[in-house]
């Protein structure tokens, strides 16, 4: 399997294995519920030195060795910081939610993204089908002072059924075959073909429940932790097909660890527009993700 899982990264893009043995840095953000930028002074105070993204007055970095260290620090222990990787920030931002808005994150444990669109929006519904994974994340959500947030134990597919077309904005961020996250050092132990299969299929899915939960002029993002294309430009593609009424949006990052989407892979051709989706490549404290902006017209 190993020998597969290298042939495909490498048709994807070799830079993606480069990404995934350099990790010199981690990532996190100030948590706007609890505190602003005086949380930076008193890191500093304890002997931080985060050094600020280009794109964001709340989101810094450090060194990967202080990781253990910081979570011992007050602003942390406090919850004036909350440790998330610069893909799922940078992500979750491209939502372009208004203060009045409604938002669905349709598969939101552990709660790092609900907690962003909480900063924003009038009111945020999680959704989380795995009873541990949902408790965690109620807590999490009180610990980090969100009061806007509503929580659902329930599986995301069925979700559209009982809301119709009610939310503003809606996040997917699905469930995926996780190789973002794949240890080279410790070899490709758990990854093959049939999970990457068996997880487009739920993938596609929770799309379509995303997609049905959307108000008409709605925006939504579809997101992975994952390289496959089965799992990302093949569902996007699908959802072009299956709904007329959707159109990919443009994404500008300002960053340049990205590439845009494949429209040919293997044997299967997609359609042009999926091109419009992003790729975050690995590197630093950026971890691979990949995603797609879907408007409902």
């Amino acid at each position: 399997m190993e020998e597969i899982f290298f042939e495909r990264i490498n048709k994807i893009n070799p830079k993606i294995l480069e990404g995934l043995k350099d990790k010199k840095e981690f990532s996190f953000r100030i948590n706007r519920h609890k505190a602003d930028l005086e949380a930076i002074d008193e890191l500093k105070k304890e002997g931080y030195n985060p050094k600020k993204v280009a794109w964001s007055d709340y989101v810094y970095t450090l060194p990967i060795e202080d990781r253990k260290k910081i979570t011992k620090s007050a602003p942390y222990t406090q919850n004036k910081i909350y440790i998330q990787n610069l893909s799922s920030i940078i992500a979750a931002n491209s939502l372009d939610i208004d203060e009045d808005d409604w938002v669905l994150d349709l598969a939101a444990a552990p709660g790092g993204k609900s907690l962003i669109f909480s900063e924003k929006a009038k009111k945020v519904s999680a959704v989380e089908p795995d009873k541990k994974r949902f408790f965690r994340m109620k807590r999490n959500f009180k610990e980090h002072g969100a009061k806007n947030i509503q929580t659902y134990n329930k599986d995301g597919r069925f979700v559209y059924k009982a809301t119709g077309e009610m939310f503003d904005k809606v996040f997917l961020d699905a469930p995926c075959s996780s190789e973002a996250h794949i240890e080279l050092d410790k070899g490709i132990t758990w990854w093959n073909l049939k999970r990457v299969r068996r997880f487009s299929k739920l993938q596609k899915e929770l799309m379509i429940s995303a997609f049905e939960a959307l108000k008409p002029g709605g925006e939504m993002i579809y997101a992975t932790c994952t390289f496959s294309p089965e799992e990302n430009e093949e569902n996007v593609d699908f959802l072009l097909k299956k709904y007329p009424n959707a159109e990919i949006l443009e994404v500008n990052l300002p960053i340049d660890n990205i590439q845009e989407g494949i429209t040919k892979w293997e044997d299967k051709e997609f359609s042009p527009e999926v091109k419009k989706a992003i790729r975050i490549l690995p590197k630093d404290a950026y971890s691979g993700f990949f995603f797609c902006k879907i408007k409902k017209n």
